[in-house]
């Protein structure tokens, strides 16, 4: 597994194409997205990526992920790269789908979870998978108790991903700095 984060528009989306590019020549590459089009920036942002993905060589097969993960893509193998864009967004919607939830913590730790196996299970596989997320860690923490959950489940969440995966990255103004 390969873990990049970055700040947001940093060039991180760039980075882990150019990645799975160099590593699925000749596989199979499917781009699970997870942005949800609710307004004309969100349109917009998912319009670029799309044009992007068509610029390319690569086949891409992409596949929309807003909590659950398609069937499609329950079982992988060695011919097969993921590029997971992104985790802030997932995490997103199943915050906002679990909001009305009476027992929404249950729900929450449910699909993180899920998403861990799932991740594994894919790893386990032989497929390479590329997990794209965005920092929003360095923020001073929130007056809104929703948004210091959000951070404090999406820090767990990236800690998690580091020590899942081989290799990871940061990536601030088109700059690449490996971790691990």
């Amino acid at each position: 597994m390969i873990f990049i984060t970055g700040g947001v528009r940093s060039g991180k989306s760039a980075f882990a194409e150019q990645l799975a590019a160099k590593i699925g020549t000749e596989k199979n590459c499917y781009y699970v997205a997870t942005g949800m089009a609710f307004d004309e920036e969100m349109k917009k942002r998912i319009l670029h990526h799309q044009l992007d993905r068509k610029e390319q060589e690569m086949n891409w097969t992409t596949t929309e992920m807003q909590v659950e993960v398609p069937k499609q893509l329950k079982h992988l193998s060695t011919k097969d790269v993921v590029l997971f864009e992104c985790v802030t967004t997932w995490l997103s919607n199943v915050l906002y789908r679990s909001e009305r939830d009476s027992a929404r913590s249950e729900t929450i730790h449910n699909c993180i979870e899920t998403l861990q196996k799932q991740l594994l299970a894919w790893q386990a596989q032989g497929a390479t998978i590329i997990v794209v997320s965005n920092e929003v860690l360095d923020e001073l923490p929130s007056n809104y108790e929703e948004v210091n959950m959000y951070r404090r489940l999406l820090g767990e969440l990236h800690q998690w991903l580091v020590q899942q995966s081989d290799e990871a990255y940061e990536v601030q103004f088109q700059l690449v700095q490996r971790w691990k």
